[in-house]
């Protein structure tokens, strides 16, 4: 099957990921909780990327796999924030958020199914609202402490710069996604191009930061 430059484009995207991946595996046994947690999150996310484009090559439909995945990604999120800034709200309110989170992605997904095409993107705005909220919230509380001079320097500071780049381009896409493939075909295509770049770079900052974790 020939695929356009487009399609490679989005394929090769996966590549980041198996990187962060074997970096976190090369880096277990170092790693403290929180990053253990994105560690998993990691293999994960490989494991769906990598049996997404399987479905895709095959044209087959991989939308089932969103709620899923939605969820699974919000929680391990939450529950890295959650050890990382601390304070008593966010364990309170992380059970909550991912339930509710996984309902909404669930009812989602099931009333778009026989439309096949569309992609359900009210959980993902919602997953990309909550995890910018997450990180600005360890921005404001890494900036408070004394060790702040070296913010660069810690692991957390690119896991959540990456992440706000990606969930702040994902709101984006996912608000215009639909409609795009309603009026213009093409633009979907370059729109999920982006987000393959987006995705990109959000893998190489957990590669990095991965890989500069110090010791438990």
């Amino acid at each position: 099957m020939k695929l356009s430059n487009e399609q490679l484009v989005i394929l090769l995207a996966v590549v980041p990921n198996a990187i962060a991946a074997l970096v976190a595996a090369l880096r277990w046994r170092q790693l403290p909780s929180p990053l253990r947690t994105l560690a998993v999150l990691v293999w994960f996310a490989l494991f769906t990327e990598v049996f997404c484009r399987v479905l895709w090559l095959l044209k087959w439909s991989n939308l089932f796999a969103f709620p899923i995945y939605v969820t699974i990604e919000f929680g391990l999120l939450a529950g890295l924030y959650s050890q990382v800034i601390g304070g008593r709200w966010l364990p309170r309110l992380r059970w909550p958020l991912v339930v509710g989170l996984g309902v909404v992605a669930g009812l989602e997904g099931f009333l778009h199914f026989a439309q096949g095409v569309v992609v359900g993107n009210l959980a993902r705005l919602l997953e990309s609202l909550f995890v910018i909220l997450l990180t600005l919230t360890y921005y404001y509380t890494s900036l408070r402490r004394p060790s702040s001079a070296y913010i660069w320097r810690e692991p957390m500071f690119w896991v959540s710069t990456g992440l706000l780049f990606f969930f702040a381009g994902n709101f984006l896409i996912y608000t215009f996604m639909n409609f795009a493939y309603y009026y213009h075909r093409q633009q979907a295509v370059q729109i999920w191009v982006v987000h393959a770049a987006l995705n990109s770079i959000l893998y190489s900052t957990y590669a990095y930061a991965l890989w500069i974790s110090p010791k438990r």
